[in-house]
């Protein structure tokens, strides 16, 4: 279970009132709306709270199930999610679908389900997703995934004289200091922070978030602030992927790639795992 990382404040109206869900929360629930509800702006409930993952950032990868109600007749508009696997997105391609929703999700926990009331100023820039005709929308959410938002595993002691240092934000961004040395002649890598999630296998496609320095000091590429890439981790030639297998998610590995005929510096990689795709997350 996550440590608690920030309030969690809902602003419920009449909802739990007005909107009777039964089901057990990872199976697709009935929902039953007084109609017409008519919300004159956002209103969400926590009708169950997890204890997993929290969300605590708009680029975090969630899945969940979901059941659309039209507020006005009652009428289910759409339910999905429940019979496979939920589809990962982030918060915020999220919010493009249903505007408002990032509100009724940050800081709720894997494991919650969540009744969420949409006025209809709030669709009027949604993304095709309801089409409702100016009635209101209630949604129950059953957030079945929240993958990390950064590492959180414990913090490692390490020793490497001229190697490069990390450091990071309160929100675990990191940064790499290159020292003024000479850049290592072969592949290091070392775990940085120790997470206690599932094991990385060969084959596994996991999240990340990855930043690329080199050795030069220039900033080469980095995920952070956007989505979490996908990598798939292999026994193999490449140093990054290799070192990967048998990490565990949670984990904050940094490796050190020479420079070669194809890579003219050496480059240092700072790979956040935040969860394995299949793998129950948060």
């Amino acid at each position: 279970m996550q440590t608690p990382t920030c309030d969690r404040s809902t602003v419920p109206g009449a909802l739990e009132n007005l909107v009777s869900v039964t089901g057990d929360a990872d199976s697709a629930p009935d929902v039953a709306v007084s109609t017409p509800l008519r919300a004159g702006s956002l209103q969400f409930a926590d009708l169950e709270t997890g204890e997993g993952t929290e969300v605590v950032t708009a680029n975090q990868l969630i899945g969940f199930g979901i059941t659309l109600v039209n507020g006005e007749t009652g009428e289910q508009i759409l339910q999905q999610g429940y019979d496979a696997q939920a589809q990962l997105n982030t918060v915020a391609q999220w919010d493009t679908a249903l505007p408002g929703i990032s509100d009724a999700l940050m800081c709720a926990s894997a494991g919650s389900r969540i009744v969420v009331a949409f006025s209809p100023e709030d669709l009027a820039e949604a993304a095709q997703v309801v089409q409702t005709d100016g009635a209101s929308v209630v949604a129950v959410i059953d957030l079945q995934t929240v993958y990390l938002s950064a590492a959180d595993g414990a913090e490692q002691f390490n020793q490497g004289l001229g190697l490069p240092a990390v450091v990071r934000t309160p929100d675990g961004v990191p940064g790499v200091i290159v020292p003024d040395a000479e850049a290592p002649t072969e592949p290091v890598a070392q775990v940085l922070k120790k997470g206690d999630g599932a094991t990385v296998a060969a084959g596994d496609t996991i999240a990340a978030q990855v930043l690329v320095v080199g050795w030069d000091k220039q900033l080469v590429s980095t995920t952070w602030g956007d989505v979490p890439t996908a990598l798939q981790p292999v026994d193999g030639d490449d140093p990054v992927l290799d070192t990967l297998v048998g990490q565990t998610v949670g984990s904050q590995v940094m490796v050190v790639v020479p420079a070669s005929e194809t890579q003219p510096t050496a480059r240092v990689h700072v790979v956040d795992i935040l969860g394995v795709v299949g793998v129950a997350a948060g």
